[in-house]
């Protein structure tokens, strides 16, 4: 009898087991959705201020512009957010304050890591999810209207199929018969699927006047200051250029913005340290420099343009006084995704202040390669020009003792 029992056991338990196996288990064409954050509204609006500068049709990224571009990527987003590589913003958050900071707050990571965790739900009728859900311009225009000066870069800069990320060098005169005094200076892409960032130079002296990126298009100086070009000026442009899976063409333009009234100029000033051989497989190479100001100046711009072996920088004013403060730390230098950073308020230093300049180097080659290090900065020397804060106002100040 207690043999049949436990036979009757075994047979009762092999079936439960096996329908268990055979039931249909359910099946989802999406993750489930455990989050009322939707793309509609939530994410189209971040993704607007933060991402469509290059994540539409025909640009540098995929296109994230509507729902049903963006779900198959929702992942990947997470990711490249949770290892800060999207957007290219390389400033560490707390080292100085810039208007054209395009990272993303902590909430608005917080919103983006929701919506895709938690199903990346459209928020809109299957119908609509095709349909861009914000107004997104098509192509490449003049952010700021028609500039007073439109200038050809170049012939046509051919860029082949496939192409690695290279820097090409442009003269481009400006055909001024007077002195002028410029406000602002843009440029609009021939191709945006291909152009990276730009920088713009004064041919002779070498100073640099700003640069683009997609989501600064034009550089707009504080009010009171103005670039003063003299008759027959020549610009340097430098362009960066990554290929795409076509050869294609670019014809991108530079556009001036006369101001007609008067007022302080901006000046450019370096910090340079001296070239350095890097050992090869070196890491971790640094190479500091010093720079005392001979009279009182306010910073208003920084453009960082070291070798592509730099890793870290940081630029550092040490006051008189003894109190320290950071200008900029870019912990991951990214040298496809340059840019420059436009102080949100322009910094008054006293003379005397001390500028440092921190880099590190990786060296991954089996060859030795020289380094260098460069930050260029727009500065005011005319105190009657521009009125910023006291530095005292400033956080993340240290008093060397």
């Amino acid at each position: 009898m207690r043999g049949r029992l436990l036979s009757w056991m075994c047979v009762v338990a092999g079936g439960t087991i096996a329908a268990a196996i055979l039931l249909p288990t359910p099946a989802y064409s999406h993750k489930p959705i455990t989050t009322n954050i939707i793309f509609k509204n939530e994410i189209a609006q971040i993704f607007q201020r933060k991402c469509f500068q290059c994540h539409t049709e025909n640009n540098l990224g995929v296109s994230f512009l509507t729902y049903t571009d963006a779900r198959p990527w929702a992942r990947a987003i997470r990711e490249e957010i949770l290892e800060r590589r999207m957007p290219p913003w390389t400033a560490v958050r707390g080292y100085g304050h810039f208007a054209n900071d395009i990272s993303l707050s902590a909430r608005e990571m917080e919103i983006i890591l929701s919506w895709a965790d938690g199903g990346a739900p459209s928020g809109v009728l299957k119908a609509e999810e095709s349909t861009p859900p914000v107004y997104v311009p098509p192509a490449p225009s003049w952010d700021r209207g028609t500039p007073d000066i439109v200038l050809p870069i170049g012939e046509g800069q051919v860029i082949e199929a496939g192409a690695p990320f290279d820097v090409k060098r442009f003269v481009v005169a400006t055909g001024l018969t007077a002195p002028k005094r410029i406000r602002s200076i843009a440029l609009k892409q021939g191709d945006r699927r291909v152009v990276r960032h730009a920088a713009f130079y004064e041919e002779g002296s070498g100073r640099w006047l700003g640069g683009w990126t997609a989501w600064q298009t034009a550089v707009t100086l504080p009010d009171g200051l103005g670039y003063r070009l003299a008759a027959g000026t020549k610009l340097i442009v430098e362009i960066g250029y990554s290929g795409i899976e076509e050869r294609v063409t670019d014809r991108s333009e530079i556009g001036l913005y006369v101001d007609a009234g008067t007022g302080a100029s901006v000046d450019g000033m370096t910090l340079a340290a001296p070239a350095t051989t890097l050992a090869p497989n070196a890491s971790a190479s640094r190479v500091r420099s010093e720079t005392a100001l001979s009279a009182p100046s306010t910073i208003v711009a920084l453009w960082p343009n070291p070798s592509d072996t730099a890793r870290s920088i940081e630029v550092t004013a040490t006051t008189p006084e003894g109190v320290r403060t950071p200008l900029l730390w870019i912990k991951d230098y990214r040298p496809q995704w340059r840019s420059a950073y436009f102080l949100a308020s322009p910094m008054a230093l006293p003379r005397g202040t001390r500028l440092a300049m921190t880099t590190y180097f990786d060296n991954a080659s089996d060859q030795s390669t020289t380094s260098r290090a460069e930050v260029r900065l727009l500065v005011n020397n005319s105190p009657a020009g521009l009125k910023p804060g006291p530095t005292s106002s400033r956080p993340n100040r240290e008093v060397i003792r």
